[in-house]
């Protein structure tokens, strides 16, 4: 099982492609989160895996251990009883388990050359993991806001500036004549009663002048 591999194809893939196709930010990292998880499980499962045939084969060893005394006393014994026959018998199974034990020791080195490099995997799996759900609100505000930018540049883009200017010109110009329409509307053609009255005192003090000069002149004669 690669787990770097695995690693590699969660987190190397096309960044670009993947912001382009981001409906929801959160939902990605959580797959990531997911995958990371599912990768750790599978990676600790196999480590599971190697310690029990590791331990397997130590229960194993143990035994040839034991069967090689056995057989070396039994030829020992043969030989005693003048039987050369079951002493070499006896001598040829002792060899076997010994060439056993040899191909036993081969696969232990190599089991735990394995589950070395497994511990180093799981951990690495674990702190990013950890690195991720850490980092998990942050950097769905960054693929948030990524995503917002880009699409802000391209409507930006997408408008020309001289349409965008005549367009907000064109926009003033209704304003302001809206603004005069309600101007114009809220004059009726008709003087209000404050202003026909102050028109009736106008003209009072008019006429009360012009009787007063009426009667200056007519002294004067």
């Amino acid at each position: 099982m690669n787990v770097f591999k695995r690693i590699a194809d969660i987190f190397n893939s096309n960044v670009n492609s993947v912001l382009d196709r981001i409906e929801d930010p959160a939902k990605m990292i959580n797959l990531m989160i997911t995958e990371l998880q599912d990768t750790h499980t599978k990676a600790r499962s196999s480590a599971a895996a190697r310690k029990a045939e590791k331990a397997s084969l130590i229960t194993e060893k143990n035994e040839l251990t034991k069967a090689i005394e056995r057989w070396e006393e039994r030829a020992r014994l043969a030989v005693t009883n003048k039987r050369e026959d079951l002493a070499r018998e006896a001598l040829s199974e002792k060899k076997s388990c010994i060439e056993r034990i040899r191909l036993i020791d081969e696969q232990l080195l190599n089991l735990e050359s394995i589950l070395t490099s497994q511990e180093v995997q799981l951990t690495q799996i674990a702190d990013k993991l950890k690195e991720v759900k850490d980092k998990q609100k942050i950097l769905v505000q960054r693929a948030t806001s990524a995503k917002e930018k880009k699409q802000v540049a391209r409507t930006l883009q997408s408008s020309d500036s001289t349409d965008l200017a005549r367009k907000f010109s064109e926009l003033e110009s209704k304003i302001e004549r809206m603004e005069a329409d309600a101007e114009m509307a809220s004059y009726h053609g008709k003087s209000s009663t404050s202003d026909e009255f102050n028109k009736m005192e106008n003209d009072s003090a008019i006429e009360e002048e012009l009787e007063k000069l009426k009667a200056s002149m007519k002294e004067k004669k």
